[in-house]
């Protein structure tokens, strides 16, 4: 598999990943850690509009890394900004190993490989979407299955 294959399928995991879990805080009661859930969910939406912005070298809106979505567009939001980096990773004048210099949220100048910026952004996602289980888990809720083994066994 090339390497834009399987950056598109890191995305496209990415997103079942969030649908998912926004459909397990959705469909509970209203839970003391609803809040934090839509939060995190928010918050990996977020940066990757802000990333899409510095890999474009465009500041493409406002967003803010912890400014919070309605639990509602959770997941519209979440689809566009995965279409974003599925469209521009599916670009072939997009060189996969084209050095994107940046500066971060404190103003410090970086550089990163693009394939390294869209690994990167999956495995952010990941780490929050950890938090939010802990979080459905320590609320009594069912633990919504999100490893990468069964998106597999899904898509397969």
């Amino acid at each position: 598999m090339d390497i834009r294959r399987e950056l598109q399928k890191r995305f496209l995991f990415d997103l079942w990943c969030t649908r998912k879990l926004t459909d397990s805080i959705t469909t509970a009661q209203p839970f003391d850690d609803q809040p934090a859930c839509a939060a995190f969910l928010s918050h990996i939406i977020n940066m990757q509009q802000i990333w899409f912005g510095r890999v474009i070298d465009m500041n493409i809106n406002n967003t803010q890394p912890w400014e919070e979505h309605k639990i509602s567009d959770i997941k519209p939001e979440a689809k566009k900004a995965n279409q974003l980096w599925l469209d521009l990773i599916g670009d072939h004048d997009m060189e996969m190993d084209e050095m994107i210099y940046y500066q971060n949220s404190n103003g410090v100048n970086h550089r990163s490989r693009f394939s390294e910026i869209c690994r990167h952004l999956v495995i952010h996602g990941q780490h929050h979407r950890a938090q939010i289980k802990l979080f459905i888990k320590r609320s009594g809720l069912d633990d919504p299955l999100i490893d990468y083994g069964q998106y597999i066994k899904k898509i397969n």
